[in-house]
């Protein structure tokens, strides 16, 4: 029960939260912006529309957006806040793992679609995933001490140190690749040739691009929330809302005094964090006690 209340209560902010970006983002820019709760409104006009898909896609195109719902309904309740005994059972690894399923069924159902956008955005994301994937892991078990396992509640007590300030800022960078946020991605862009996240869903439309939109911010706020937890006191729940807020703001400023990056140099601060979070490992082995 209490990890269902804590889907529920992620589902339904996590539009919120993405109206809010966009808002703050907008002021920061000195334009209007969308009102905070329009995110609502666009799912609610989705959801009551013809799903149409390319003639001759597979049973892979019909299934991913279900799959992509799932995986992040399922991101939502490993998070250790309302029920603490997840922390515990939820492994860091098989969290990283799920998100790699998320991903590739995304990517496989665009190149399904046969289409040469979606094969183009599907080829970006596994190519940037290849350097993500490896870097989100070692972050996470670099913001825990070693010898403590690979669960979440590893994570928990552990003094944040300069060990866990480069883990949290390897984080933070993987945050922006995963949230397709500027400077690596941009979710208000619609150039074919440079969308990598968004791209993937061009030829979805109706109530499945609807459940795609809904996957997508329910796994912002879990992001949000899981770089939360590598920051002090990120287990209790009222300092994670108070860091989700100063996270928000930070992404939204970042992107307001960042042009966004080439594709060729996406790689380079990709490797960084990754860089980042091998030196957060190294530290702990070394026992630098700041």
């Amino acid at each position: 029960m209490p990890a269902a209340m804590q889907v529920l209560a992620i589902v339904v902010l996590a539009p919120l939260v993405q109206g809010a970006m966009k808002r703050l983002r907008a002021r920061l820019q000195e334009k209007p912006g969308p009102p905070i709760l329009q995110p609502y409104r666009d799912l609610a006009k989705l959801w009551t529309k013809e799903a149409v898909l390319p003639e001759g896609v597979s049973i892979i195109a019909l299934c991913a957006p279900g799959v992509s719902l799932g995986v992040a309904l399922t991101f939502a309740a490993a998070l250790p806040f309302v029920d603490r005994s997840a922390g515990s059972i939820v492994d860091i690894v098989a969290l990283a793992f799920l998100l790699g399923l998320g991903r590739f069924v995304l990517a496989l159902a665009a190149l399904d679609m046969r289409s040469a956008f979606t094969g183009m955005a599907a080829s970006r994301e596994m190519t940037f995933a290849s350097l993500v994937e490896p870097a989100l892991l070692i972050a996470l078990l670099g913001g825990a001490a070693l010898g403590r396992g690979t669960s979440f509640a590893s994570l928990h007590g552990v003094p944040f140190g300069l060990a866990g300030a480069l883990a949290f800022g390897a984080f933070f960078l993987l945050l922006l690749a995963e949230t397709a946020r500027v400077p690596i991605d941009n979710q208000e862009t619609h150039y074919e040739l440079t969308m990598i996240h968004e791209g993937l869903l061009l030829e979805y439309a109706g109530w499945q691009l609807a459940m795609l939109q809904a996957a997508a911010y329910v796994r912002q706020l879990c992001f949000l929330l899981l770089a939360a937890i590598l920051l002090p006191g990120g287990f209790n729940p009222w300092a994670a809302v108070v860091w989700i807020v100063v996270l928000a703001g930070s992404i939204s400023v970042v992107e307001t005094a960042f042009a966004k990056l080439r594709l060729f140099e996406i790689p380079q601060l990709l490797v960084t964090a990754l860089l980042l979070a091998v030196t957060s490992i190294g530290l702990r082995l070394l026992g630098v006690p700041v």
